[in-house]
């Protein structure tokens, strides 16, 4: 255990320094959007042993300074198809294809805290979310640090006054990190995910 928390916690670190924007940020999402979300065909679909570990909401755009984003009021299908033009120029984890993923198809990411430094394997395969558009989920491989059969899904949409936003929300089955430091880490992951692909819409 102490190994596993040493490995992640310069991430750790580095989301103490910017955790306050995110507050800020999933604080502005309705209430009734996450109601929805919640309620969605593929929300019910982990296995019974899984819990939800996070559910977080960023405004997609360019960050301008430490505690501001310059938001867009984009639609949703403009994040698809810059995804679909290049899936790894804006997702920020390890092992990321360039082409975005096919149906079922096998990625064999990697979560690193710095770099290439404190690497996690996090095998996982792509599915196109059929209860909400513009949507997608990972499905955890065997070997994943969250368990296999984990799930985490990404879903961009428009907030009541047009803004694009990412919310993020993740269930897990067998967790080999402690869940303050694995949130901790996804939240900095998909806040700069949600920020370098706003810097190319704008």
């Amino acid at each position: 255990m102490k190994r596993l928390f040493a490995a992640f916690a310069p991430a750790a670190l580095l989301v103490t320094l910017l955790a306050a924007p995110a507050s800020a940020e999933s604080a502005e999402q309705p209430k009734s959007q996450r109601v929805t979300i919640a309620a969605g065909a593929e929300a019910a679909a982990p296995a019974a042993t899984s819990r939800k570990l996070y559910d977080v909401d960023f405004f997609v755009g360019e960050r301008v300074s430490a505690n501001q984003i310059r938001k867009l009021k984009v639609k949703p299908v403009k994040a698809w198809n810059e995804l679909h033009r290049c899936f790894n120029c804006s997702f920020p984890v390890k092992g990321a294809p360039k082409k975005f993923p096919a149906e079922g198809q096998l990625i064999k990411l990697k979560a690193c805290a710095t770099g290439s430094w404190g690497c996690k394997p996090a095998p996982v395969r792509y599915y196109k979310s059929t209860g909400w558009p513009y949507t997608w989920y990972f499905i955890a491989q065997k070997g994943h640090f969250d368990g296999a059969g984990s799930k985490v899904y990404f879903r961009f949409y428009n907030d009541s006054s047009g803004y694009l936003k990412l919310n993020v929300w993740a269930y897990v089955t067998k967790p080999t990190v402690p869940d303050g430091v694995n949130k901790e880490f996804a939240t900095s992951k998909w806040r700069a995910f949600a920020h370098v692909l706003g810097t190319k819409l704008g």
